[in-house]
């Protein structure tokens, strides 16, 4: 992974057709085995205008509706071989195989640090972008945010790119926020073909991780006058 470039969390988003969201509470979760016995619970589910909130203490949490299923991870620099969210979305993917799944998302979300705000708003305002008039009006500055789509061999990454910034205990830095969107439609003329296909995306992700990163490294970040050496975790995240 580039010195920079640090990994905030990981996604598994799940495309489904009528699930409910009630079958999907953290007694099934425990009882399948799908997530170990020790994890507790990081406050109580929250079930809101359709969609259910469970947040485990472990960083992980699971945001069910009737659309599909969303694991997220919190990494906060968790070696690779400790990252759990394709073995829980693996383990829930199989103990509700009569679900009706579509496709699936491989999200990964980085950010990289940067001096000061000031050079994060230029990293986009005058790298990635054209200086111009247009950047101003009415005395103000203009804010921005890129949105990009790559098509790929297989389904398509989308890359979302937008200034953030890192609250320390003495200091204010300013980040710039990659997120990125693997979109697969699953393969295959059955159910069982279907799941298989999402099985093995999901076990495959860190070949989508690898894209994000050769991408941003290769072409956003090359010559990137950033803040070596500094890690937000645990203290801070970018907002």
């Amino acid at each position: 992974m580039s010195a920079n470039l640090q990994l905030q969390e990981l996604a598994i988003s799940i495309n489904a057709k009528d699930l409910n969201p009630a079958v999907v509470n953290p007694d099934f979760l425990k009882y399948t085995g799908i997530i170990p016995s020790e994890w507790e619970l990081a406050k109580q589910p929250v079930y809101n205008n359709g969609v259910l909130q469970i947040l485990f203490n472990t960083g992980l949490g699971i945001f069910v509706h009737p659309n599909g299923v969303t694991m997220v991870e919190n990494l906060s620099q968790k070696p690779l071989e400790e990252i759990q969210v394709s073995n829980i979305t693996h383990k829930l993917v199989e103990k509700l195989s009569q679900i009706e799944y579509k496709q699936v998302g491989i999200n990964p979300r980085g950010f990289v640090l940067f001096n000061s705000e000031a050079d994060a708003y230029q990293y986009i305002h005058s790298r990635l972008l054209t200086p111009g008039s247009w950047q101003e009006f009415g005395g103000k500055r203009v804010g921005a945010s890129l949105q990009l789509s790559y098509p790929l061999e297989r389904g398509v990454l989308n890359l979302s790119i937008n200034q953030a910034t890192v609250q320390f205990p003495d200091k204010v830095v300013g980040a710039i926020l990659f997120s990125g969107n693997f979109n697969y439609p699953l393969l295959g003329n059955s159910p069982s073909q279907r799941i298989q296909d999402l099985q093995q995306t999901v076990a495959n992700w860190q070949d989508s991780f690898n894209i994000f990163e050769q991408l941003l490294v290769e072409k956003f970040l090359s010559s990137t006058d950033t803040t070596a050496n500094l890690s937000v975790f645990p203290s801070a995240l970018p907002v």
